[in-house]
């Protein structure tokens, strides 16, 4: 398991990127911050903002990820732009700006806001411009860290309710937009043999990182989440089509009939025959 490290990329070179961030802060009167994929603050706030102390200490005790809607809260106008890694295709964190505001009706917000989208995304091409410099002349490796596998984790991971799975991605709900567009990825190819290293990719993250933030937003692991929506998937199917168990377990895509038949019974109780049976009397 690998992750990118953002906080060692933002002190190297002698703190380039904090020196040009604080810079530009200064210039254009705005606060700028960064902020890793936990939506934790990395090396502070940079230039002018009234709630600095307060978003600072909000930061100590939970994440900061839901600014873009308390932004009236804080009598601040708000943007951000995701940040990427090219060469390991990540998503490592995302950049922000915000600037006092001192009505939160006045119809000049929206030009404040416009100038803070522009500014965001010049910042945005700006830092992963620097980046790539940076990490071309140390090399990637000197911002990866890796992890060894936690059999704890593992194990826990293998002991997930499966029975309650169903029940629980019924109900499922989350704000969390890595995690959303990877839900909307899994459901669009339950026919396929995804893996958390497929699914990660297509949202930016490590694999490791992906893997603990989707148990936190879901409740379930990545493999769980997985199997419980094949197999739902394979409950309409046995109940509304014709479709041979086989056929079914292929289009899902299992690898053998066995393992579907003990994957379906495993979440739902029954084996493939007698749902289907059942659902049809």
């Amino acid at each position: 398991m690998e992750e990118f490290d953002l906080q060692s990329l933002l002190s190297s070179s002698d703190k380039l990127l904090i020196h040009l961030l604080q810079s530009y802060a200064q210039t254009n009167d705005i606060a700028i911050f960064v902020l890793n994929n936990e939506d934790h603050l990395q090396a502070g706030i940079f230039g002018k903002l009234t709630r600095k102390t307060e978003l600072t200490r909000v930061n100590k005790t939970r994440d900061l990820s839901k600014l873009s809607i308390n932004k009236c809260k804080y009598d601040m106008e708000y943007a951000d732009a995701p940040l990427r890694i090219s060469i390991i295709n990540q998503r490592i964190g995302k950049i922000c700006v915000a600037q006092d505001i001192l009505k939160n009706t006045d119809p000049s917000n929206i030009v404040v806001i416009q100038k803070l989208q522009q500014q965001v995304e010049y910042l945005r091409y700006l830092f992963e411009s620097v980046s790539k410099l940076i990490i071309k002349e140390r090399g990637i490796d000197d911002f990866i860290i890796k992890y060894s596998l936690d059999v704890d984790e593992a194990i826990d991971d293998l002991e997930n309710d499966e029975s309650g799975a169903l029940k629980r991605i019924r109900h499922l709900s989350t704000s969390n937009e890595s995690i959303i567009s990877a839900i909307e990825f899994i459901d669009n190819n339950l026919d396929k043999r995804l893996t958390l290293d497929q699914v990660s990719g297509k949202v930016y993250l490590s694999d490791y990182y992906f893997s603990k933030l989707f148990k936190r937003e879901t409740g379930l692991s990545f493999s769980v989440y997985l199997n419980a929506r094949k197999i739902q998937k394979a409950m309409i199917l046995l109940k509304e089509s014709d479709n041979s168990i086989n056929e079914i377990s292929d289009a899902l895509g299992f690898t053998r009939l066995s393992y579907f038949s003990q994957t379906f019974k495993k979440y739902t109780g029954y084996a493939p025959t007698k749902y289907r049976i059942d659902g049809k009397e």
